[in-house]
């Protein structure tokens, strides 16, 4: 963003402000300066002419010119311009004076012509030609002023009264500015720094507002283009009629004209677009201005995308393209001086489409600058002002209709409350009160004070302003952070509340490290598709970022096993076998919903021995009874665990060894092989994930951690086998077989057998030991016995035979 001297004296008095001074304050308040500079002592001893007559000489392109300086005599020069012209207001350099490229200026003979001085080019002020067009290059430069040119004739500082004599800083705005692409927004942060009152220059004027006379212009768009429209509004502005022929030739004074060039927008040959650059610099808002006479009633926003042109926002009248926006308007929709009426479209847009609208386009323009980037949709207030202000500047404004909203997303004014307290603590400092209201004085920022308690209505046209932290930052940035007392730190220490859910997430990364997992940390970051393919817990609309480096790293994940899976083939592609991992992280989305989770892998053999040729491969029971063990980190009792078959269309997962791991009922986790044949593809061996949702176990357990006593007294145990069939569920029976049954303590699954004949029968006797004992007093046989029958009635209430 460029921000120019002779622009801010429009608004703040800057008298006795030097540039230097200028360049510390936007440092200071965030707005690195990339550069700076100033054409004030680039030429010396230019004035105006005024070309009266202009003849060929023969046999060359050079034109030999008599120009009016505004003596007795006028001067001959000799001029090498296809533009130059009879009646043109031009800078012209006399014998004596200097020029930017350090010439200095002498009578001279040219082709038998006596040429006294030069008629000058932009190039020759010292312009940079990257900012003109080609035509411009070639050319000399021709002076339009407000008041009568002619009046100007042999001034010698013409520079000054046409802005030529400016300075100007090239700012690096960080990503949380965005809404300092408008002028103003930098100009209410130099006047505050500076402590200067901002000049209301609208006040010169009244808008008169004609509604009865003016057939509003609608805007439509399709339902595919309604998510990518935040504002959208027209309104008609109706032009003073205009008799004289010469000023039918609409063309921006040179002030403004070279204030375009010094912002690094070239200017054109139509007076709008060039009015429409400087209003989006100045307020951030892009317009479009298009001649109502050529329009229908309806204007449509259309994607017109194809093979080549992923995004392609246009605006159409009927069938016809009126922009591409980011582009130029058709000239045959342009405003001319033949207009009556002049259409003014303001639109607000997806910054994250229209970024992908500049990379398809490849072009970037002042209005494509600003709809890529995040602005307020408020910003249309400030650029009616602006426009009205213009027009009438430029003796065009009749009269305007009202603005007619066809959407506005509503921006509801952001209110942050904050306490003294809590500010000097963050700073470390001891500001007052007054000291903070200060500090906002010119920022339209509204500070509510009630005692120590500080309200903020924040400035409408900041989009970076969200919580506490961000007032602090700012309170920070405008106190100067150069200016904040260097005090030698004070170590106090705090006794701080320990959480238990940190507790015992911290347990779990120990019990894993314990059981030989390694403890990993994978990029957050997956390709978008890959993201909402492995969303196993349905937790929807992933976090993208705005300008992701590639489309592999786009989104935030919303699950931590694919992550683990991309590991565990990068080992194997390395010789890296028999994997255990696991990690610990958050996961995020859209709609500020965060979740801890913790997910381990096993692949190939989870332990071995080559000295003994021994080697413990993983099934779906060994990864399970890990997983059981870190359940018993939280007290949950694996009778209340129940898995049941997933439901996930992910063929990357075992179509059959696979569940959903319920806690009362809620879905906690998974644990799931992988498929082979998705093995096979990454070459990994058998290879199981697990993945859990802490949050939502943290929710359902019961935190109430209860110290047990150990009994003293002998414990006593019974074992037995039992018959179940295939589709019996396990934790069922024995919550039927032990319900009112006394003194058990511990319950442990000894073996589960299947022979032949079991298996023809769909049967496996399952082997249950129950562990008896009491804290009160030793218990007997008689005891142990009364309960064991009841266990044993149970069973048989059951027709579970017993072995």
């Amino acid at each position: 963003m460029i921000i120019t001297r002779n622009w801010l004296e429009n608004f703040i008095d800057l008298v006795g402000v030097k540039d230097n001074e200028i360049t510390v304050a936007l440092n200071s308040l965030g707005f690195e300066v990339d550069s700076y500079k100033t054409f004030k002592d680039l030429n010396q001893r230019l004035m105006l002419g005024h070309i009266g007559n202009v003849s060929k000489i023969d046999g060359t392109h050079l034109n030999f010119c008599f120009v009016d300086k505004g003596e007795d005599l006028v001067s001959p020069i000799v001029c090498g311009a296809d533009n130059v012209a009879e009646g043109q207001y031009v800078v012209l350099a006399e014998p004596g004076s200097k020029i930017s490229t350090g010439l200095e200026l002498q009578t001279k003979e040219i082709k038998g012509k006596t040429s006294e001085g030069m008629i000058c080019s932009l190039i020759e002020l010292g312009v940079d030609p990257k900012n003109l067009t080609e035509k411009e290059i070639q050319s000399i430069y021709e002076v339009h002023t407000k008041k009568d040119t002619y009046s100007y004739i042999g001034n010698k500082k013409i520079l000054d009264i046409i802005g030529f004599n400016d300075s100007l800083w090239e700012v690096d705005l960080t990503l949380n500015r965005s809404d300092c692409l408008a002028a103003f927004q930098l100009l209410k942060e130099l006047a505050n720094y500076f402590d200067k009152e901002i000049i209301d220059i609208s006040q010169s004027f009244e808008a008169k507002v004609d509604n009865k006379n003016n057939d509003q212009i609608k805007i439509s768009w399709e339902k595919d283009v309604d998510e990518h429209i935040n504002f959208a509004g027209s309104q008609i502005f109706n032009i003073k009629e205009i008799y004289s022929l010469v000023e039918n030739k609409l063309k921006v004074y040179s002030e403004h004209d070279l204030w375009l060039k010094f912002n690094g927008v070239k200017t054109t040959d139509n007076f709008w677009l060039d009015l429409s650059n400087i209003i989006a610099i100045e307020t951030g808002q892009p317009i479009l201005f298009l001649d109502e006479k050529v329009l229908n009633k309806e204007l449509k926003i259309k994607n017109e995308t194809s093979d080549d042109k992923t995004t392609n926002l246009q605006l159409l009248n009927g069938d016809e393209i009126i922009s591409t926006l980011g582009m130029s308007i058709e000239k045959d929709y342009l405003p001319n001086g033949d207009s009556k009426k002049v259409v003014v479209v303001y639109l607000s847009l997806n910054p994250i489409l229209m970024r992908k609208q500049q990379k398809v386009l490849n072009i970037s323009s002042v209005s494509l600058q600003r709809w890529m980037k995040p602005i307020s949709t408020e910003l249309y207030q400030l650029a009616e002002k602006r426009i009205t202000y213009w027009m009438n500047y430029y003796n065009l404004y009749d009269s305007s209709s009202s603005i007619e909203m066809f959407k506005q997303l509503k921006q509801s004014t952001k209110t942050i409350e904050i306490s003294l307290e809590f500010i000097n603590d963050y700073l470390g400092m001891s500001l007052s009160v007054k000291n903070i209201k200060n500090l906002f004085r010119t920022l339209d920022f509204e500070i509510e004070i009630k005692d120590n308690l500080l309200t903020f209505n924040i400035d409408k046209f900041r989009t970076d302003i969200q919580n506490k932290a961000d007032i602090v930052e700012e309170i920070a940035r405008l106190y100067g952070y150069n200016n904040i007392p260097s005090v030698a730190p004070s170590i106090v220490t705090h006794s701080k509340e320990k959480k238990l859910s940190q507790n015992l997430k911290k347990m779990v990364e120990n019990h894993l490290i314990g059981l030989g997992f390694n403890n990993t940390k994978t990029y957050s970051l997956m390709n978008h598709k890959e993201v909402l393919h492995w969303d196993l817990f349905n937790v929807n609309n992933p976090v993208k970022l705005l300008s992701p480096l590639s489309q592999l790293r786009e989104a935030y994940r919303l699950s931590l096993s694919k992550s683990l899976i991309e590991v565990a083939s990068l080992n194997y592609s390395r010789n890296n076998k028999n994997l255990k991992l696991f990690e610990c992280a958050d996961i995020y989305n859209y709609d500020n919903k965060r979740e801890s989770h913790v997910a381990f892998l096993i692949s190939s053999d989870s332990f071995s021995q080559k000295a003994h040729n021994y080697k413990v491969e993983p099934d779906f029971f060994f990864v399970k009874g890990i997983m059981e063990s870190v359940l018993s980190i939280y007290q949950i009792s694996l009778l209340d665990i129940e898995l049941k078959a997933m439901n996930s269309k992910i063929n990357e997962i075992h179509p059959y060894l696979n569940a959903e791991v319920m806690y009362k009922d809620s879905l906690i986790g998974f644990i799931f092989k992988l498929n082979p044949k998705y093995e096979k593809t990454l070459k990994l061996d058998n290879t199981f994930l697990v993945e859990l949702n802490l949050n939502a176990i943290e929710e359902l357990y019961n935190q109430k951690i209860r110290l047990k006593e150990i009994s003293k007294y002998q414990k006593t145990s019974r074992d037995l086998t039992i018959l179940l069939d295939d589709k019996d569920r396990y934790s069922d029976i024995i919550k039927k077989i032990t319900h009112d049954v006394n003194f058990i303590t511990k319950i442990d699954l000894v073996d589960i057998y299947q022979d032949e004949l079991l298996k023809k029968n769909n049967k496996k006797a399952v082997s249950v030991s129950f562990e008896f004992n009491d804290l009160e007093r030793q218990l007997n046989d008689e005891d142990v016995m009364a309960e064991w029958q009841k266990l044993q009635d149970k069973l048989l209430e059951l027709n579970i035979e017993v072995k």
